[in-house]
């Protein structure tokens, strides 16, 4: 995965969080997996299709998404409820949302958020691609954002470019 298709989604969260919760963010190194084994407690995944390809995870931990969400509504939270997923789905889409507009040059959709609670499932990536996961750290507890991206290449030229090395 080249390091430019990561950097839109790194912005995108951080730009969210400052001016949607008023939250400044602290991202950790990217880290690369062939593929996602370690799940959080909820997880918010919307799919990327057009002239790139994609997955976009937002990883939190219970606490995490409880005050998370707590923040955008105004509420205290003490449990997961409806309004936690729903929350979280909305979270992952302004997220996506907000990093498609910075890819230039691509007609990029995206489909609707899932949300999913528990450690029973498996996140599985696009084909030739592998999880790029990027740890945040913020007042309001710590999360990850995990992304499978893959552009349609127009040349062979730019398929020799440098890419970020997950071996």
């Amino acid at each position: 995965m080249k390091a430019e298709n990561i950097n839109p989604f790194i912005l995108s969260v951080t730009e969210t969080f400052e001016h949607m919760l008023d939250c400044r963010l602290e991202s950790g190194a990217p880290t690369c997996v062939p593929e996602d084994s370690n799940q959080p407690d909820i997880i918010g995944v919307i799919g990327l299709s057009g002239t790139a390809q994609g997955i976009v995870a937002l990883k939190l931990p219970v606490n995490t998404a409880l005050a998370v969400v707590g923040k955008m509504i105004g509420a205290e939270l003490r449990s997961v409820d409806s309004s936690i997923i729903d929350g979280v789905g909305e979270l992952v889409n302004i997220i996506a949302g907000n990093a498609k507009v910075k890819f230039a040059g691509h007609s990029i959709s995206l489909s609707l958020p899932t949300v999913v609670r528990g450690g029973i499932y498996k996140l599985n990536n696009l084909s030739n691609t592998v999880w790029l996961t990027v740890p945040f750290k913020s007042e309001l507890g710590e999360f990850a954002v995990s992304v499978c991206f893959k552009a349609e290449v127009s040349s062979q030229k730019e398929a020799t470019h440098a890419s970020v090395s997950c071996g």
